[in-house]
């Protein structure tokens, strides 16, 4: 399957296909198992009981604790300000390009940690990690940090 992430005007972001490296819900399920574990404190993620030491599995992975706090939002809203700043300072149609492992972790660590997440479509949850993934590639956690100074109203 090829996941594109996309703009709110229909302008590709980016491809990736699952299976080849893309980020598939096996990317999803490791990442947040890993993620999970260096919050508990522990060097090494947990084995999924259903699969063991591999760690892959069709199952969701376990629910990390709160850790974005910013207002409830609409997608769209989000969207609009993630993009906003992740072109800030770009010149022409030349726009940065995630890789795989930033949206990765744009998905599991910003995208699906908003409090109103649930309630957005998937197409938006995908288009948002598109934004976040370039505020990532660009600025690193300093991206994720303007995105979340722009969504609570700090300067």
């Amino acid at each position: 399957m090829v996941t594109t992430a996309v703009d709110g005007d229909g302008e590709r972001l980016a491809a990736t296909a699952d299976g080849g490296g893309g980020p598939g819900q096996d990317d999803e399920a490791a990442a947040r198992r890993l993620i999970a574990a260096w919050l508990a404190g522990d060097a090494e993620p947990a084995a999924d009981p259903a699969t063991g030491p591999s760690g892959t599995s069709a199952q969701p992975a376990r629910a990390l604790p709160p850790g974005w706090t910013v207002p409830r939002a609409g997608a769209r809203e989000v969207v609009t300000t993630a993009r906003r700043l992740a072109l800030h300072g770009v010149s022409g149609r030349a726009r940065p390009v995630p890789g795989t492992d930033e949206l990765v972790l744009a998905r599991v660590l910003v995208v699906d940690e908003h409090p109103s997440a649930p309630t957005w479509t998937e197409r938006e949850r995908v288009e948002l990690a598109g934004w976040v993934a370039v505020l990532v590639r660009r600025f690193g956690e300093d991206g994720v940090q303007r995105l979340t100074a722009a969504l609570t109203g700090r300067p």
